[in-house]
């Protein structure tokens, strides 16, 4: 069964899945669904720069420059942190537009990078004004900062508006497989679905089912050729201890919290912001090569 028809068919089974379930049981799933296929597809990303970067000196400076945008993303946390917050969620839209669209787009170029932000900042509008009392509250715990529904409006707005136009600007960029219809019904699906869902779920079932299951798939392409069950398990097999790390890290945040004294969502997606900075820039390269 081809992408992203298997994506559509988990989205409805999701969708009433959230119907079925309560609260405390979509918060489980959803650091399930986060921390396994979710962190996974994030950690190999060591054996993607050697597939970018050929000419190992090279390599180990990209993978220098990697480590070192962890740091950075995290040190940004507590001393800009409204900044950093900005920052990541402007990055995020852009890499969750490109892994969405990329292998429909033609010809990269300014306007299909527009196109990429675009359609991620339609997806975080949803995703933020249907659940903007626990989005407000993380950013406030984050960084200080109260914003109101109405400015979650205005960004939702703003990012339908620039799909809207960038989609006409890249009218002749499409290729073929591309479904005007089918993009409309997903929109629809996922504007039911994060009124339903708590921020959490709603969150975690994009991130895995349209971002990070797709993801996992181009990458054990580019690193084994095709994606059969051998080669998925290989690629776990080499990104197992890089997950293992980014697990332990994350299990150390947790008990971090009662020093911080801040809820433990909050110091996950900031851990999420972490990881997936750096993560942005090497599938960046990636797709663009």
């Amino acid at each position: 069964m081809k992408y992203p028809v298997l994506n559509l068919i988990i989205t409805v089974f999701l969708f009433w899945l959230t119907i079925q379930i309560g609260r405390s049981s979509e918060e489980y799933l959803s650091y399930f669904l986060i921390l396994t296929i979710g962190i996974m597809h994030g950690s190999n990303d060591i054996s993607l720069i050697k597939v970018i970067q050929t000419n190992k000196t090279k390599s180990y400076r990209f993978l220098l420059l990697y480590i070192a945008f962890v740091i950075l993303a995290i040190l940004a946390f507590f001393l800009f942190p409204f900044f950093a917050l900005m920052s990541f969620v402007v990055i995020s839209c852009y890499h969750f537009g490109e892994q969405h669209y990329h292998h429909l787009i033609k010809k990269r170029n300014t306007t299909s990078l527009l196109f990429f932000i675009s359609y991620g900042s339609l997806i975080f509008g949803l995703l933020f004004y249907f659940n903007f009392d626990a989005t407000s509250a993380i950013i406030q715990e984050l960084t200080n900062v109260i914003l109101s529904e109405q400015q979650f409006l205005y960004f939702l707005t703003v990012g339908g508006g620039a799909t809207l136009i960038t989609t006409l600007l890249n009218w002749n960029n499409f290729t073929s497989d591309f479904s005007y219809f089918q993009e409309l019904f997903l929109l629809v699906l996922f504007t039911l679905l994060f009124q339903l869902a708590i921020l959490l779920w709603a969150f975690a079932i994009y991130f895995v089912v349209w971002h990070s299951l797709p993801s996992l798939m181009d990458q054990i392409k580019v690193l084994y050729g095709d994606s059969s069950k051998i080669n998925f398990i290989n690629y776990i097999k080499s990104s197992f201890i890089y997950w293992l790390v980014s697990i332990l890290g994350l299990v150390i945040l947790y008990f971090s919290t009662r020093y911080f004294e801040i809820n433990f969502i909050t110091i996950f997606f900031a851990f999420l912001a972490a990881i997936t900075v750096p993560h942005v820039i090497v599938m960046y390269f990636l797709n663009k090569n």
